[in-house]
């Protein structure tokens, strides 16, 4: 009896070796399965952040289009100013607008 007794707790011993490296294989595949999922998640959200920056370029492109669109004619303006003005473009207020119209398309 007392053989049988030592014989099973040596197989409890066992066992509960076993079942504690079982437990830490789970742990260890647990953990494993988190870091890809969590791979996961990042590429998707690197995806998403890929998205948006073909997004804010896009835009960005049709507000450069937008803008050129949307500048002034100068020259009418000139035109309309000197007419006013009743001078020409060889004048010197002809001349200095045009001078002044000159540094603003080099600014753009």
């Amino acid at each position: 009896m007392q053989t049988e007794v030592k014989s099973l707790e040596t197989r409890l011993k066992h066992s509960r070796k076993e079942k504690k490296e079982l437990d830490q294989q789970l742990a260890n595949v647990e953990r494993e399965n988190n870091i890809l999922k969590d791979g996961t998640v990042l590429n998707r959200r690197l995806e998403q952040i890929r998205e948006l920056e073909r997004k804010n370029q896009q835009l960005r492109l049709e507000l450069q289009t937008a803008g050129a669109s949307l500048a002034p004619d100068y020259e009418a303006i000139r035109d309309r100013t000197l007419n006013k003005l009743k001078v020409g473009k060889q004048s010197t207020a002809g001349k200095a607008i045009e001078a002044f119209l000159k540094e603003l398309k080099h600014g753009l």
